[in-house]
C-alpha cells in the first residue's frame, strides 16, 4: 500500500509492503532526497501506524 502527503514544497510517500516497517520517501523537485524506514515490533503496530497516520 502506498499514500501520499503533499506540501508545498515537497512530497511525502509512505509504503507499507505488510512486514513490520513502513518506508518513507520524501521527493522534492522529482529527486528523491530523504529515504527512510520507521521500523515496529509487530505487524500489527506497523499496520496501525499505517492506516492511523498516513491515510489522511
Amino acid at each position: 500500500m502506498t499514500t501520499h502527503e503533499f506540501h508545498s514544497d515537497y512530497y511525502d510517500s509512505y509504503e507499507y509492503h505488510g512486514n513490520t516497517a513502513v518506508e518513507i520517501t520524501r521527493k522534492q523537485g522529482g529527486i528523491t532526497v530523504k529515504r527512510d524506514w520507521i521500523l515496529f515490533d509487530s505487524v500489527q503496530e506497523a499496520l496501525d501506524f499505517f492506516y492511523d497516520n498516513c491515510n489522511d
